[in-house]
């Protein structure tokens, strides 16, 4: 079932996803057989039939933030080997 096409619009304020009409995306979980329990963000006028087809898997935005962290780790690594040669050549 297609719910629409995704965006990472976030509010300014809050850092909430929004949905198309402007409103705070809601966190729902599909229970089809190709994502089962998979949660997603969603217009929370869609199951009305008044809202946007807004949609944005959950975990995706997980996965970003989990990429970067690991990224902003190996620079650490990276800072401290650096450091570390440093100080065998020059202490």
């Amino acid at each position: 079932m297609e719910l629409g096409s995704s965006s990472s619009r976030k509010s300014r304020n809050s850092g909430h996803k929004l949905c198309f009409c402007g409103l705070k995306a809601s966190i729902n979980q599909g229970w089809t057989d190709k994502n089962p329990a998979r949660r997603f963000y969603g217009c929370p006028r869609f199951k009305f039939g008044n809202g946007c087809k807004y949609f944005s898997w959950f975990d995706e935005e997980e996965e970003m933030r989990s990429d970067l962290e690991m990224k902003q780790m190996e620079t650490v690594k990276d800072e401290d080997e650096i450091v570390r040669q440093f100080e065998e050549c020059f202490v």
